[in-house]
């Protein structure tokens, strides 16, 4: 393949992987819940990551098969225990936030939210 392509190739998966971190961070600010921010803060930084680091082993390939060396074939193989490392420290972080906080049960309106804890307890008047 010519450089040209594998370029853009290279500019479209940085590109995108930058839009869906942007799309992440984006989720962490504006959803008013913790699971909401939890469920577009881990999917969208893990497609991102899965996406840039994707982009890194197609440049080290391309650079293997024209230039040759070692540490492209190295360079691969750290990118892939990283990429297993974050999505299993993920899985690991989200498991941990969703245990820690309360279930949450919609009541008749969608807008409204009832706490699971909130319920056992007597009212008070």
């Amino acid at each position: 393949m010519s450089a040209l392509i594998i370029d853009v190739i290279l500019y479209v998966l940085l590109f995108i992987g930058v839009g869906f971190g942007v799309i992440g961070i984006i989720g962490l600010l504006i959803f008013p819940d913790i699971r909401s921010r939890q469920f577009t803060g881990v999917r969208a930084t893990l497609i991102s990551c899965g996406v840039i680091t994707l982009a890194g082993i197609i440049y080290a390939l391309f650079a293997y098969s024209t230039r040759g060396g070692a540490q492209y074939i190295t360079f691969i193989l750290h990118a892939c225990l990283f990429l297993v490392i974050i999505v299993i420290l993920n899985h690991v972080a989200a498991q941990s936030i969703l245990r820690k906080t309360p279930k949450m049960n919609l009541v008749s309106h969608p807008e409204t939210v009832i706490c699971e804890d909130s319920r056992d307890q007597p009212k008070s008047e």
